[in-house]
């Protein structure tokens, strides 16, 4: 099942903080106030609920998307 618009604008956003690359600031805005990335003055860091969020999405898509941390 493809993902939805919502959905596909908040992976990518998700994952363009994982990958460090440029985001357009309101999907910025929309993963920092539903709580996926914190911002610690102008660090972006994904958080625990950003993480499971990002595993559930990647796992709707059929994508197996993970930190290096995250791989046992």
């Amino acid at each position: 099942m493809p993902l939805s618009k919502k959905q596909n604008k908040r992976l990518g956003a998700i994952l363009s903080v994982m990958f460090d690359e440029d985001t357009p600031q309101e999907h910025l805005n929309e993963v920092i106030e539903g709580g996926f990335v914190k911002k610690n003055g102008e660090d972006l860091s994904i958080t625990e609920k950003g993480l499971d969020e990002k595993n559930r999405l990647c796992t709707l898509a059929g994508l197996n998307i993970k930190y290096s941390t995250e791989k046992t």
